[in-house]
C-alpha cells in the first residue's frame, strides 16, 4: 500500500512557502523534512488515502499556525508521529 506513496510528489518549494517571507526558506526545509518522516513512518498497513490525509494536515497545520517553525527534529518526528496515529486510529473507528 505505502509503497504508491511517492513524497516527491509532495515536496514544496520557496514560491510554495513564500506567505512566510522571511522565513520561507526554513519553512521549506522544515516542511519537507515532514514529508519524509512520514515516508519514514509509514506502515506496510498504510493505504495511500491515509497518508495523504497526513500529509493534507501537516500543510494546513503548518499555513494555519506559523509558530511550527520553532519546532527541532525531534519535536517534527513526534507531531508526524501523532498524526500518523491520528489517521490509524480514524481509520479503524471508521471500519468498526
Amino acid at each position: 500500500m505505502y509503497s504508491d506513496f511517492d513524497i516527491y510528489a509532495y515536496l514544496v518549494s520557496h514560491s510554495d512557502m513564500a506567505f512566510f517571507e522571511d522565513d520561507a526558506d526554513e519553512a521549506v526545509d522544515q516542511m519537507n523534512e515532514m514529508l519524509h518522516y512520514i515516508h519514514a513512518y509509514s506502515e506496510e498497513s498504510d493505504t495511500l488515502d491515509k497518508l495523504e490525509e497526513v500529509v493534507r494536515r501537516t500543510l494546513f497545520d503548518w499555513i494555519e499556525n506559523p509558530d511550527l517553525l520553532g519546532l527541532d527534529s525531534d519535536e517534527m518526528q513526534a507531531y508526524i508521529t501523532e498524526q500518523l496515529a491520528d489517521a490509524r486510529q480514524q481509520e479503524s473507528d471508521d471500519d468498526d
